[in-house]
């Protein structure tokens, strides 16, 4: 998925929040940058809009390559530990809440992955790992 980006007027400080930002960890200070097409896009509109007669350095340059590489690896990390924490309540009576907010108690039949997190099927509903609420008990 990609996003249009204005043009920006300062490339310098646009640079500098980016660097900054991305070294820093914070990923909110970027409006929500948590995703490696919207890093890699901000990377290339630094690029087109950056100084001709200040041009950004190869270093920074490999330095932002390796912090995208980076999150690409933690978010493979994170989708495979919640797809075990999920794969780990089959056989648990849990509770949470499904899609048009109702709340759904049962045994935990499979799992799922979708583009919100696993899923888990409860008799017969899907009800995504984050809503869950208890486990073993009803």
């Amino acid at each position: 998925m990609t996003s249009a980006i204005n043009q920006i007027t300062n490339p310098q400080t646009a640079q500098t929040s980016l660097t900054t930002n991305s070294l820093s960890g914070n990923s909110q200070g970027m409006g929500g940058l948590t995703s490696p097409t919207t890093f890699l896009t901000m990377l290339v509109d630094e690029m087109k809009y950056q100084n001709p007669l200040q041009p950004t350095s190869s270093a920074t340059m490999m330095a932002q390559l390796a912090q995208l590489s980076q999150v690409e690896q933690m978010t493979a990390i994170s989708t495979a530990l919640q797809n075990g924490e999920a794969s780990g309540l089959i056989g648990k009576t849990v509770t949470g809440v499904d899609n048009a907010g109702n709340s759904v108690s049962g045994t935990v039949t499979g799992t799922a992955d979708s583009s919100n997190g696993p899923l888990l099927y409860i008799g017969g509903k899907s009800v995504n790992l984050s809503t869950i609420t208890s486990v073993g008990t009803v």
